[in-house]
């Protein structure tokens, strides 16, 4: 077996980790500041640049995605190009994330309703949201593991991937891709408000992350690229964002903030300083409580994506925040929520992880009872 997968199976990440469980904790910032907040809030330095890293939280857990994905297929690749347990292990929880990611837009709590839909109905269940684009990116990724023998070169495919997803943005998303294909497949390329992450650019970042994983795993020293990394993409990312008028090649501005290369390497660079950056720092917080606390946050990012939303937007079978607040609180009462949920979140998540360690099958239980109750309450649940 070649000397990177032993690497891979060696090496225990957790600052990656880390970086994701940043990137809920910034994810439930995110989204109760857009729900809480009252409008006339929004302006100024702070709130510019407290959207301005808001933008970094489906980036980071996406380049974690692709990082998560490169060191799991490392380690199991002979199994998955075996088709032996670990590769349907992985489909099924590509599967779930699947269900949840479209369960979170399901249009109606009724089996007779659901006749009635309009068709923006079901373009609105059919949006890419984040977790449909790790799928997706997952499924792709993983066809070209099969596809492609020398696992050598995967690095560099995956890196021509991201830089194609990133640069052929502009051209994808000014095509009008929902009235060229059926919904389900038009809306991987369709831009907001059809999609929030489509495809382009977005799948971009998650073979990004995978590619600079494997150059880290099989560099002979990893401090030194990280060192490199660090300093090459810290000042890389500021060149980017300060001559963003020098790259903005349309008619409007905000195009640059959706589309534009210089802003997916802008995005790009500030997710490797910042996954360099926390892979140099790793043994000053890997065994202390906040790296304990950051990295639950990580390890059960599924679980508080759900929650946190199903709490904030609501859904088809709740109100959320959303409904009961509204944009009515100024920046103390939507901070103090803010700390709040991540209590709540922190808590749920330990005990959610304790369940599925103490026994895996009661964590399956558990979550067949919740889509069996769900399906009862669709079917039975008049219009």
């Amino acid at each position: 077996m070649n000397s990177t997968v032993i690497e891979a199976k060696k090496e225990r990440l957790t600052f990656i980790d880390v970086m994701r469980g940043i990137a809920v904790l910034w994810m439930v910032e995110t989204h109760v500041i857009d729900v809480v907040l009252a409008n006339h809030y929004k302006a100024g330095s702070f709130y510019t640049l407290l959207n301005i890293s808001n933008g970094m939280v489906a980036v980071s857990f996406l380049f974690c995605a692709g990082a998560g994905f490169w060191l799991a297929s490392m380690k199991k690749l002979n199994d998955y190009r075996s088709f032996k347990p670990p590769l349907w292990a992985y489909l099924r929880r590509l599967g779930l994330i699947l269900v949840i990611a479209y369960w979170l837009h399901f249009p109606a709590l009724s089996l007779e309703r659901l006749y009635k839909l309009t068709p923006e109905n079901w373009i609105s269940f059919f949006q890419i949201d984040i977790l449909q684009t790790i799928v997706y990116s997952s499924l792709l990724a993983l066809i070209i593991v099969f596809l492609v023998p020398n696992f050598k070169i995967l690095p560099y495919i995956f890196l021509v991937l991201s830089i194609f997803f990133g640069f052929l943005a502009p051209i994808v998303l000014s095509w009008d891709a929902m009235a060229s294909l059926p919904p389900f497949i038009g809306t991987l390329f369709a831009k907001y408000p059809v999609s929030k992450f489509p495809l382009f650019p977005w799948s971009g970042y998650f073979f990004g992350g995978a590619a600079l994983t494997a150059f880290l795993m099989s560099s002979e020293n990893k401090k030194k690229l990280s060192i490199w990394l660090f300093s090459i993409f810290f000042v890389l990312m500021f060149i980017l964002f300060f001559t963003r008028d020098l790259t903005n090649y349309t008619n409007s501005f905000k195009e640059w903030w959706i589309s534009n290369p210089a802003h997916f390497l802008f995005r790009l660079s500030c997710a490797i300083w910042v996954f360099s950056f926390l892979y140099l720092i790793e043994n000053s917080y890997k065994n202390n409580q906040i790296g304990k606390t950051l990295r639950l946050f990580g390890q059960e990012s599924l679980f508080v994506y759900t929650f946190h939303l199903l709490v904030v937007y609501g859904s088809v079978a709740n109100f959320g925040m959303k409904y009961f607040v509204g944009n009515r609180l100024d920046w103390f009462g939507a901070f103090l929520i803010i700390i709040a949920l991540w209590i709540v979140c922190y808590a749920l998540a330990y005990a959610w992880k304790a369940i599925k360690e103490k026994d895996i099958k009661i964590a399956r239980l558990v979550i067949g009872s919740v889509f069996l109750l769900f399906i009862i309450i669709f079917i039975l649940n008049p219009a």
